[in-house]
């Protein structure tokens, strides 16, 4: 695999450059493919999909919402504390 990311097992986990390359087609089209967008035939998609399946691709959601400039937000809600240690 062409991959440079690790995963936690510290075994190397596959890339859409990895996917691509497996399914014969471009980036692009595997972005279309993970993101369900229009544009790909049956066969071309069923490719993609097979690829993922045969190099145990998952999905880095994180990474993907940044790379379109969208963020998690998170909103903690705790109860009233009295005391010193919590007013610190």
């Amino acid at each position: 695999m062409h991959s440079e990311s690790m995963g936690k097992s510290g075994k190397v986990k596959p890339t859409t450059k990895d996917l691509a390359r497996a399914a014969g087609v471009s980036l692009a089209t595997v972005d279309r493919v993970l993101n369900d967008r229009p544009g790909v035939t049956y066969k071309t998609k069923t490719a993609v999909e097979e690829a993922i399946r045969q190099l145990r691709y998952e999905r880095n959601h994180a990474a993907a919402a940044l790379s379109r400039n969208r963020y998690l937000k998170f909103i903690f809600a705790l109860p009233s504390a009295q005391g010193d240690f919590v007013m610190q």
